[in-house]
């Protein structure tokens, strides 16, 4: 486990340590901003909802769903389980944005990311490229931000992309009880 967590350090450091042009870093600043709490994956959605021709009353209940089990898994139950903390500049992080005081593990920006990006795809199967990089687009902000070392922002991913799998089904059988 040590071997691991030295070369996830040693990783971030090569990530975080990229050049920081004043491009970069907006572009940085702006992917993480719209992936916070789920913003943009809500706008998308309620764009591709007033674009259906058939208003599906059930439409926001998956995002709901795995908005919410990608809240409380990430923040509520895993960051405080394991309590890692975050990079520091004592270690050598480039830190562009506010640093956040809650735990780093898993990035909770990946993981509802992931979990929207499964969900909308879902929806809208044809504009699945363009749900995912966004997802990697943030994921990769919070490693260049100095907000999250790799295996956060990949095991967010992976927990993410696994909430919106399990959630889909829970809706569809909910939804055909009725």
């Amino acid at each position: 486990m040590e071997t691991l967590l030295v070369l996830d350090r040693q990783l971030f450091l090569l990530i975080n340590g990229l050049l920081h042009p004043p491009l970069a870093d907006s572009l940085a600043l702006f992917f993480s901003g719209v992936g916070r709490a789920g913003f943009i994956w809500f706008v998308i959605a309620l764009f591709v909802f007033i674009r259906e021709e058939k208003k599906d009353r059930w439409f926001f209940a998956p995002f709901l769903l795995t908005g919410g089990l990608s809240y409380f898994v990430s923040e509520i139950f895993i960051k405080p389980l394991v309590g890692r903390i975050r990079p520091l500049v004592e270690m050598g992080a480039i830190i562009v944005d506010n640093q956040s005081t809650d735990p780093s593990f898993p990035s909770g920006h990946a993981t509802i990311a992931f979990a929207m990006a499964v969900v909308l795809t879902n929806k809208e199967p044809k504009w699945k490229w363009i749900f995912y990089t966004l997802a990697i687009a943030i994921a990769w902000s919070r490693i260049y931000l100095g907000n999250h070392y790799p295996l956060d922002v990949i095991v967010g991913g992976l927990l993410g992309w696994s909430i919106g799998k399990i959630s889909l089904p829970l809706v569809q059988l909910t939804h055909r009880k009725e």
